[in-house]
């Protein structure tokens, strides 16, 4: 085990925490998380030595069960494939991963609801340790003749994922320049006049993430102009209304990313300028030119991954992907024992007279009113919970672990926010209302597989009712 591992193992027990595990492996095969029995968050008393391209050490002297231990390694999985933490709040404890493709760690904290500061706190460490894995790698004897995009392919691995990708650029990045770095990405809808921050690098500020960047950022120029464009003066980089950071961290230059003849977006090193004939400039150089064409075929790709399970208009989960979703949900429930099998909820939406309104203000007026209850559903939901367009104007909400009583209390909630909603069309306000059937498991059906025909009759009954109201789902249904 390094002495990263080592030394990251003692500082979390200094925190307190009772257990430690961290698996790191190169992306050039999956085999290694089925040989190790994953690259596990769990409880133990054994340190396994190296799996192939893996590592695996568990602290602590409880017994490490089988199914924690494939829970973890889903969990390690999942971070370093999207690149994001992940925090799982189970009976045995508070799972916590994160990752950066091709590398993940992860711990098992025995304290079932662990606070969100904690939680928080450990990311950060694991990010620090995965990351300090990557840079070690190019550190390498062999790593310091590669190429450079020897050394960014060494460090993508196999991530497919957009973020993942762009973030390994930033790490490579602000490894040559000694300098945080962050990449943006242009909105192709757009033509590049928005783009938003997808990746930030260890050093840089995190609040920045996923920020989109205003029109009178000095980082879009670079990406209308496909010129390198640096912050002058007290003008932050990244533009106005941005989190307020130190003045050494709001400077910076824009590289942009390009593919052919498109730009995409722009690596941003924050910083003063570097000069031309610094050797680290010709490195910053070579990377732009490697990480366009990559990170232009990831958006591709997310974005017809995007396609194929997203509602074209609503921007909702269409039909296939909620139905997939609540079959996957059946499945784990009919696999698990009848005394922990969890409830869950399933509330169908309707909008009342919506033929009407379509037929008397046009296509386009229905497609903005569909789009406007599209965001009122949503809102009402946690980030747990899905809500779908399953045709028409029919809408889906599926909630995991939610009892009926908590099923009809949203329910309520979404049919009284688009009554209160006031929608209109050209100025003109249009009243607007929605019926809801709600069904839950096991409550209202015990057998799962009825849940749809369930929550489908109990809406036909609030439609039958006088519409603009919520019914549950009876036993017979």
């Amino acid at each position: 085990m390094s002495s990263r591992a080592v030394w990251l193992a003692r500082g979390l027990r200094v925190l307190g925490l009772a257990a430690v595990v961290a698996g790191i492996w190169l992306g050039r095969t999956w085999a290694i998380l089925a040989a190790a029995g994953g690259v596990m968050l769990a409880l133990g008393v054994t340190l396994l030595p190296a799996v192939q391209d893996g590592e695996l050490e568990v602290s602590g002297d409880a017994h490490v069960h089988k199914d924690h231990l494939t829970r973890g390694a889903a969990l390690v999985q999942l971070a370093s494939v999207d690149g994001r933490s992940h925090v799982a709040r189970e009976e045995e404890g508070t799972y916590v991963a994160a990752g950066d493709f091709p590398y993940g760690a992860g711990l098992l904290l025995l304290q079932p609801n662990a606070s969100t500061e904690m939680a928080e706190g450990v990311v950060e460490d694991l990010r620090r340790f995965v990351a300090a894995l990557r840079l070690a790698e190019l550190k390498t004897a062999d790593a310091q003749h590669q190429s450079v995009a020897r050394r960014l392919a060494v460090i993508t691995g196999g991530a497919q994922t957009l973020e993942a990708i762009a973030r390994a650029g930033a790490e490579l990045a602000q490894h040559f320049a000694e300098r945080p770095a962050v990449v943006v990405l242009a909105d192709a809808a757009t033509g590049g006049t928005s783009a938003r921050i997808v990746a930030c690098s260890t050093a840089a500020d995190r609040r920045l993430q996923g920020l989109a960047v205003p029109s009178a950022a000095p980082v879009l120029r670079a990406i209308q102009t496909g010129v390198p464009v640096a912050s002058q003066r007290g003008d932050d980089i990244f533009g106005p209304g941005m989190p307020e950071r130190r003045r050494q961290e709001r400077v910076g230059v824009a590289y942009p990313l390009v593919d052919g003849h498109f730009t995409v977006g722009a690596l941003v090193l924050l910083g003063p300028t570097i000069a031309a004939n610094a050797a680290v400039a010709e490195q910053i150089g070579r990377l732009v030119m490697e990480l366009g064409p990559r990170v232009a075929a990831a958006r591709a790709v997310h974005e017809a991954e995007e396609r194929a399970v997203l509602d074209p208009l609503t921007g909702l989960r269409n039909r296939r992907e909620f139905e997939k979703q609540v079959d996957e949900e059946r499945l784990s429930r009919e696999g698990a024992a009848a005394a922990v099998r969890e409830p869950g909820t399933l509330i169908y939406v309707d909008l009342d007279h919506f033929k009407a309104l379509n037929d008397t203000l046009g296509h386009a007026a229905g497609d903005a009113a569909l789009r406007h209850v599209a965001g009122i559903l949503q809102a009402q939901v946690r980030d747990v919970d899905l809500v779908a367009r399953i045709g028409g104007e029919e809408f889906a909400v599926w909630l995991p672990r939610a009892p009926l009583d908590q099923g009809l209390d949203v329910a309520e909630r979404m049919r009284r926010a688009v009554e209160a909603s006031g929608w209109r069309w050209n100025a003109t306000p249009y009243p607007m209302t929605a019926s809801c059937g709600v069904a839950a498991y096991p409550e209202t059906v015990r057998d799962i597989n009825n849940l749809r025909s369930a929550a489908d009759a109990a809406l036909y009954r609030a439609k039958e009712a006088g519409r603009n109201r919520v019914e549950k789902a009876r036993p017979g249904d």
